[in-house]
Parts: structure tokens; sequence; C-alpha cells
């Protein structure tokens, strides 16, 4: 064979590599598509806390008598009467006060694992102020051997009635959006009442008979701190700025007025 016709089949034999995108170098593999941006992580659990007291300014109104005629199993209940107190005030400090982080927690923050409980015991609503974070599993539970149903009234969130005919019943409910003092009521006993505030972080808490309180894990920071009694209503809310430091516990006092 000629020298010139080894080199037209060489040629011709390289033309399929050529046409299938053969060569020397190996196909680079396709760049990887760019991750989505992570959403906001909440910061590692702070060491931080803040504590303080809930002082009231005002006349405290009179409790009111509840007639409980109507169901001869709260009258058992009560036999000495129930008296209905709004605003509760000891030694000029004031209870069921939900003091919470209004600004400063950055983040996101997914809901607890475990339950906040509404109970309906001795006739009445026990806590008065329930604080959660948004869709946190609520449980309502009837203590009592009479019925009783549960009906907040949301502006945000999707309003439910449950009915609980039978002591022990459960139901659990969800709250999806942040939203302050949702009236509860039952439409059995009217004097039954109580508030269910949502908020989008864990930073809270609810003053006791001492009208203290203290929010713990908290990262170190600078935070607004609000004050809101049910009763009083949002627009008695008042609010505080205080500088939290890692593993300390900072001090903020805060007074209602009524």
């Amino acid at each position: 064979m000629s020298l010139k016709s080894l080199a037209k089949l060489v040629l011709l034999g390289s033309l399929p590599l050529a046409a299938c995108g053969g060569g020397s170098e190996a196909p680079k593999p396709a760049a990887a598509p760019a991750e989505a941006p992570a959403a906001a992580a909440a910061p590692a659990d702070g060491s931080g806390s803040i504590g303080g007291k809930i002082a009231f300014d005002g006349v405290v109104p009179a409790s009111e008598k509840v007639k409980l005629s109507a169901d001869p199993k709260c009258a058992a209940m009560h036999k000495d009467g129930l008296e209905r107190q709004p605003i509760h005030v000891k030694d000029g400090a004031l209870a069921d006060v939900l003091v919470y982080v209004k600004s400063g927690a950055s983040g996101s923050y997914p809901a607890p694992a475990e339950d906040v409980v509404l109970d309906q015991h001795g006739c009445d609503y026990t806590p008065h102020m329930v604080a959660m974070v948004a869709g946190q599993k609520l449980k309502i539970r009837n203590s009592d051997d009479t019925l009783h149903n549960i009906h907040p009234r949301p502006q945000l969130n999707t309003e439910f009635n449950v009915g609980q005919p039978r002591q022990g019943m459960e139901s659990e409910k969800t709250f999806d959006k942040a939203e302050m003092l949702i009236p509860v009521g039952c439409d059995v006993h009217p004097w039954m009442r109580a508030y269910i505030s949502v908020l989008n972080n864990p930073f809270f808490a609810v003053t006791g008979e001492d009208g203290t309180f203290e929010i713990k894990g908290l990262p170190a920071g600078e935070y607004e701190i609000e004050a809101v009694h049910g009763k009083l209503g949002i627009d008695k809310a008042v609010s505080g700025k205080v500088t939290v430091k890692a593993g300390e516990a900072a001090k903020l006092d805060l007074t209602l007025k009524g």
C-alpha cells in the first residue's frame, strides 16, 4: 500500500471519533447546580437570661361573684361560691402577664415538640394566659365531670369550637400564625375566660402570683421586651430594652398601669 493510501485510511478512521466528540481529553463533567441558600437557622441555645418583676399601678377592680346555679356540678365544686378576679394583684405584683422578646431575636425557630396544656378544671380555665410557639400543639383537657367547650376567637388563625362532654377528654389543636391575646371562652359557662398568645420564638414567660418572670436560653445581644396582660389589653402593654451577656442574668422590671 502506498504512503498516500495509508494516510487516507488513517484520516477516514478518525472521522467517527470526531463526530462523537472524541479526542485526547475526557469530557468534563457538568457543573453541579448551585445550592439554594439555606433558611436562616436559629442561633445555638444561648446561655443568657432575663428576669424581673411586673408591678401594677392602678385601682384593682373588685372580684365578680359567679352564679353557678345553672350547672349543679360546678356549684358542687364551689360550695362557698366562686369569685372571678380578671386582674390578680398581690402585694403590688401582677400575675398572668405575658413577658416576651418583641425584637432582637434573629433566625427561625421550630415549634417545640412538647404540648402546651389548657385545662378545664373547677369550672375554670387553667392557666388564664397560655403562651406557645406557632405550630406547637395545644392540648385541651377536660378535668371536670361536666360539659365544657373551648371557643377561641382569633383574627389571624382559624377559629374552632371544641365540646368535651366527658371528664378526661382531650383534643389537640395548633395555631399556625403569630397572634397576641386570642380571647377564649366557654359557651356553656360564660364566666370562663382565658387568652392564648402565639409567638414566633420561644423566648417568653408568664408571671406567677408574685409577678416574677424569667426568660432563659437567650444568646448575647440587645432585646426589646414587652409585657402584656389579657384583661388590660394590648393598648396597655409596656416595653423596655435590655442587654444580655453570655452566661449572665440580666434584670428588667416593668409596671403595667390600670
